[in-house]
């Protein structure tokens, strides 16, 4: 595909415009040709390996001709639409219109993303809701990444010494709140604990940063790369945002890949992230209970221990390639809203493979799109034997997708073959997956082919993952009730109740079990 991504600036360091061209260059290097058309120079805190252009403003003459034209910032959606120079693509890595700097002009954000004919990409769950919900937009969510080469995992720490408490993001930023982490260490300091703040900005200090009763270790406008060594020398890290403002905010998720623990506030972009026990979460804007949670955080080996294993789990989950290729496929879907059906035979002419590794993977790429959407149409009339021959072709041709694997292991669950889709189930297990829809299935075809001990484990493994529900505790009080351990049984089915007071099968299995 011809991509083009709008980006008003990429002169300055911001963890939105970091991730767009990390995203230009996975492009690009997968085959596709990426263009990156800014306002501003090229950025010197990252090298960009696809084209890059320069132009006073975004009127149609200064855009090349694209399959799909995209735009960042709100304020590029406009112009990726008037363009007329492929089909318009607004990715979305937080929505605006919460911003209080933005409040006057709320209306013509939200004009912008209703603009008709815009396809919408987005990164987090809460932002997906946010868009169907207030502005009636369905838009493809995509998994977001870290980059694991650089925010490599730490070996433990012991803090014997100050603790050293890592603070990062724009001061001038109201909404990032970074005031009440500032307050929270005061708090700690003035109670005894000796602090060091590792603060990293990537806009001037403020004043009201300066006069601070601890040591300070600035580091300002720090290149991506060097990021890693910063995390990694930290005990504890603190995320303040105070709302629905923050979208993703990367270096929670890179400061848990690095092993450190975290102390964040409970906001949607936080919460989102997945699992469960990767943080000590703390009402926002309350300085107390920060400083509370980050002497817990940075001094109690227990939780220091369930923090780090839980975060290093929850960072595992964004990785480069999965959200590289979910973002291909979401692209490739956008450009097929504007392009006519493709044939379903090659055309005339030579029948000869592309002459270059590009050609090579924008024809697997379409090659995999065709036989996941048959698949798909399969599987709505219920021919699930014929879509697991479509999807495990697919496979063939990119076989480190691991959630077209994921795909292929429900499709042959639902065909009737167990065996082979536990084998899948289980080969993603050992690949790295952890979560907890991965976990339930194997649950349930363990419990169906009456390894209930086994069963038990994986929704003990789900649970651990994030997915606690009703359900899932009802589950495993069945397989441990099935497995002869009434005990587990009556306490998981209590725990069901506790969750769900009227759930149906938790309160007869519980009765059953009394009987």
């Amino acid at each position: 595909m011809r991509i083009t991504w709008l980006l008003e600036a990429t002169d300055h360091i911001w963890g939105g415009v970091k991730v767009a061209l990390e995203d230009a260059n996975w492009l690009h290097d997968r085959g596709h040709h990426v263009t990156v058309v800014s306002r501003t120079a090229a950025p010197d805190w990252m090298p960009l390996r696809c084209a890059f252009l320069r132009v006073p403003d975004f009127r149609r003459e200064h855009i090349p001709d694209s399959d799909v034209l995209i735009g960042t910032y709100w304020s590029t959606v406009p112009w990726a639409l008037a363009a007329q120079k492929g089909m318009p693509v607004h990715y979305c890595q937080g929505y605006e219109g919460d911003h209080p700097d933005c409040a006057a002009i709320k209306d013509r954000i939200e004009a912008a993303y209703r603009l008709p004919g815009v396809q919408h990409i987005t990164i987090a769950p809460h932002l997906t809701r946010r868009l169907q919900q207030q502005l009636g937009i369905e838009a493809r969510e995509i998994v977001y990444a870290i980059d694991h080469d650089v925010h490599v995992l730490a070996p433990p720490r012991a803090p014997q010494g100050p603790l050293r408490v890592g603070l990062i993001g724009p001061y001038q930023v109201a909404w990032k709140d970074l005031a009440t982490g500032l307050a929270a260490c005061r708090l700690a300091h003035a109670a005894g604990q000796p602090i060091v703040l590792v603060r990293v900005t990537n806009t001037t200090p403020a004043p009201e940063e300066r006069n601070l009763p601890f040591p300070v270790e600035w580091h300002e406008r720090v290149p991506p790369a060097q990021m890693g060594a910063i995390y990694r020398s930290l005990d504890v890290f603190l995320g303040t945002s105070r709302g629905a403002e923050e979208g993703f905010f990367l270096p929670a998720i890179e400061a848990m890949a690095a092993g450190v623990p975290c102390v964040l506030t409970d906001i949607p972009c936080f919460r989102g992230y997945g699992g469960d026990g990767y943080a000590l979460f703390v009402p926002p804007q309350d300085p107390a209970a920060m400083a509370e949670a980050l002497v817990v955080a940075g001094r109690v080996g227990d939780v220091r221990a369930s923090l780090r294993e839980a975060g290093v789990r929850t960072a595992a989950r964004y990785r480069q390639n999965a959200h590289g290729e979910q973002l291909e496929q979401a692209l490739l879907a956008c450009h097929r809203q504007s392009a006519p059906p493709v044939a379903a035979t090659l055309p005339p002419g030579p029948r000869t493979l592309p002459g270059d590794t590009g050609d090579l993977h924008r024809l697997t790429a379409t090659l995999v799109e065709r036989l996941r959407t048959t698949a798909a149409d399969l599987h709505r009339q219920g021919i699930h034997a014929d879509a697991t021959r479509f999807l495990a072709a697919a496979c063939c041709l990119v076989p480190d997708d691991l959630e077209l694997r994921r795909e292929l292991g429900h499709q042959h669950y639902l065909a009737g073959d167990g065996a082979a889709a536990m084998q899948i189930w289980e080969e993603l297990q050992a690949r790295g997956l952890d979560d907890g829809d991965l976990h339930l299935n194997r649950g349930m075809l363990l419990h169906a082919l009456g390894r209930h001990d086994d069963a038990a484990q994986a929704f003990r493994a789900a649970l651990a993952a994030g997915a606690r529900s009703a359900d899932t505790y009802n589950s495993l009080g069945v397989a441990l009730y099935r497995a002869g351990d009434l005990g587990g049984a009556r306490h998981a089915f209590e725990r069901a109740l506790a969750l769900q007071p009227q759930h149906p099968d938790a309160t007869a299995n519980l009765q059953s079990l009394a009987a």
